[in-house]
């Protein structure tokens, strides 16, 4: 299965410019350049499917233990185009990169999408798990979330796990979370998320747009300025920074000779970029990658 694509891309820089695809259930052959993942269906049905791109076009392989019917091939189709974010052009940011003279590499190579997960409530739980830790051990924290809670997808005698629902994470509960996936406290937010997530009032999965009101993210517990201004991003909204430490100890070295500096200050590095200022963070902060 094909989708066409309007803007062409790097589909490796997609990949792997974004450490998503470290974290479970995501798998990068980096010789083939092929993303697969188990992904889950609107009608419950499950399927792996294998990423890459021909030309001007993904090329979708998939495998079910139930045949896909058309339908089910329209869902996968809309999953694959949110995750490399086929509803969005860069040409904006690429044309501020070209009037400053900076990051200059970004359009030439065909780089700045960033690559977010099928649905809105699996990136909610994994940004929840980046927060004051190690990259690592949110490697750790995500893969023991989709071994231990993960429905199973037996395909070709292999087992692949899926990202578990918010249906599985209650189930589960609070204290098999913090014990057993060892997320600790991050269980009590994961929990409130998987119960926003079930909310029709909450209506999690409808903010699938920049242009949407995206306050009502801050009502969930573990989200604050800079889990927010990431999950704003994942939704395409980049005139926000994640201001972690990772922000400081970049602003701090590379702009203020290692002098502390605080609020405001720090984040202006980066207004002239508007719009876009979290994508100009992200690729200067990795510059000659």
């Amino acid at each position: 299965m094909k989708i066409p694509l309007q803007e062409d891309f790097n589909f490796a820089a997609a990949v792997t410019d974004h450490g998503w695809w470290m974290l479970s259930p995501n798998e990068w052959d980096d010789q083939r350049h092929i993303l697969s993942r188990p992904v889950r269906l609107r009608n419950q049905k499950k399927a792996l499917v294998r990423i890459s791109k021909l030309e001007h076009h993904l090329q979708l392989e998939m495998e079910s233990e139930a045949p896909l019917d058309d339908a089910d091939q329209q869902d996968i189709k809309e999953q694959v185009a949110w995750m490399f974010r086929l509803d969005e052009t860069f040409e904006p940011f690429y044309t501020m990169c070209s009037d400053f003279k900076e990051l200059l590499h970004l359009p030439h190579n065909g780089r700045g999408r960033l690559l977010r997960s099928p649905t809105l409530f699996e990136d909610v739980v994994k940004v929840i798990l980046t927060t004051n830790t190690r990259w690592g051990q949110t490697i750790n924290m995500a893969r023991n979330l989709v071994v231990q809670l993960g429905e199973t997808l037996p395909i070709n005698q292999q087992e692949y796990k899926i990202f578990p629902g918010p249906e599985r994470i209650l189930e589960a509960g609070e204290a098999f979370l913090k014990e057993q996936i060892r997320v600790g406290y991050r269980s009590t937010y994961i929990i409130d998320a998987a119960e926003k997530a079930l909310d029709p009032a909450f209506k999690l999965e409808g903010l699938t747009s920049a242009t949407d009101s995206l306050a009502k993210l801050i009502e969930i517990k573990g989200v604050g300025p800079y889990a927010f201004n990431t999950l704003s991003m994942i939704l395409g909204k980049y005139d926000s920074l994640p201001v972690d430490s990772d922000y400081k100890a970049h602003v701090m070295t590379k702009y203020f000779n290692g002098e502390k500096v605080k609020g405001r200050k720090m984040e202006s590095v980066y207004d002239k970029w508007g719009a876009y200022k979290f994508l100009a963070y992200w690729y200067d902060k990795d510059e000659g990658r």
